[in-house]
């Protein structure tokens, strides 16, 4: 904060805009990438299987 009788000085120019909206790199273990394949397969046989659940009531 400033106070009134401080000089305003702007801060240098570096090309950054906002330095937050930066990606991030995702770093992921192998046992990151297991749990993240597993998931995605159990996701999908969870999917197949209500389909085939609910094609069996029509």
């Amino acid at each position: 904060m400033t106070a009134h009788n401080d000089e305003f000085l702007p801060e240098p120019d570096d090309g950054e805009l906002v330095h937050w909206m930066e990606p991030k790199h995702l770093e992921m273990g192998l046992g990151g990438v297991s749990a993240a394949t597993l998931g995605a397969f159990a996701l999908g046989a969870l999917a197949m299987l209500a389909l085939l659940a609910l094609r069996r009531r029509l």
